[in-house]
């Protein structure tokens, strides 16, 4: 494909207008997301969004803004600074209600159907790329040198959801303190971060290429994995590198290969019992077992019985 192209495409893709519809599909998202956990969580509480409806709202509201109060909180400003704009509150909280209280619960089981499954997911990723980058590049006006700062910045943009949800859980009465993304990193998370590099890394030329390719390739692979991710429940590619470099970097040479050995020695130790016990019994077996040995054993313990008996009368007949 020609680079042009790819150039044109990627620019149309960082020009687009998120508010309404990129925003629609990311705030129907995290609210399926939070009704999700609400039934995996506090399955024991009937009825809990009908019972709670505030504590329902709150927790969606604080995930669906969650990227923009923590960054506004770091960075030093108002926490509630982008609700001045109330259209997003109210398109928000449209959103939360359809999710939670439609009739014939109608639009979460939309959401749950694959096609529009995918659709939504897709516009929810392009915005992710979208706010990942102009974490970057806002952080960097005020920051110019604090790369750190801005990678986190950037970072936080684009997974503010997966960040806060214990405290999204304590809104809701549920405390998790072993569920953590701290704990457990999402792929949204560990991409966050890893784009936001790449944002940066393009800013001061160590990436040379066009800054639209590199947003468009940015947003690939967050498509790409959102629409692998709804087929296969669990994806994360970034996994064999994790297991590779922490083998490497946070484990010993000798106890890596101690474990190896290990593990080779149990498993032929293993197999050679399996393969002992195995030929035992198929030795023993056919001789206990075979009808013709049996019927052979009980004539023979009938023929002495029947002897014996015959020795005995002739010695009584003899004795009188």
């Amino acid at each position: 494909m020609n680079k042009e192209v790819l150039i044109d495409v990627g620019s149309q893709l960082a020009h687009l207008r998120m508010y309404p519809v990129f925003d629609t599909c990311h705030y129907l998202l995290t609210a399926l997301q939070v009704r999700d956990d609400i039934q995996q969580h506090q399955s024991g509480t009937q009825n809990f969004t009908r019972r709670h409806p505030l504590s329902c709202w709150l927790s969606t509201m604080l995930v669906c803004f969650s990227g923009s109060i923590l960054s506004n909180f770091l960075l030093g400003e108002s926490p509630i600074k982008d609700f001045v704009h109330h259209q997003h509150l109210l398109l928000a909280t449209v959103c939360w209600y359809l999710v939670f209280y439609s009739p014939l619960d109608l639009v979460a089981r939309l959401l749950r159907f694959v096609p529009i499954r995918i659709l939504v997911g897709v516009a929810k990723e392009i915005q992710r790329t979208k706010k990942v980058f102009e974490g970057v590049h806002s952080t960097l006006a005020i920051y110019p040198d604090g790369y750190l700062i801005v990678v986190l910045i950037g970072a936080i943009k684009g997974c503010g959801g997966s960040l806060m949800s214990s405290i999204d859980r304590f809104f809701r009465g549920v405390w998790l303190p072993t569920q953590t993304e701290f704990l457990f990193p999402s792929f949204a998370t560990k991409a966050s971060f890893i784009s936001a590099i790449i944002f940066v890394l393009e800013h001061v030329q160590i990436i040379q290429f066009e800054r639209e390719l590199v947003y468009l390739c940015v947003a690939s692979m967050f498509i790409y994995v959102r629409v692998v991710t709804i087929f296969f429940k669990q994806y994360d590619p970034l996994m064999p590198f994790e297991n590779i470099s922490s083998g490497i970097l946070f484990n010993s040479w000798s106890e890596t290969v101690s474990d190896a050995y290990r593990r080779a020695t149990a498993a032929s130790t293993t197999s050679g019992a399996i393969n002992t016990s195995a030929q035992q019994q198929v030795t023993v077996i056919p001789a206990a077992l075979t009808p013709l040995t049996a019927t052979t054993a009980m004539i023979s313990t009938k023929k002495e019985l029947n002897n014996d008996g015959q020795v005995k009368g002739l010695e009584v007949k003899k004795r009188d």
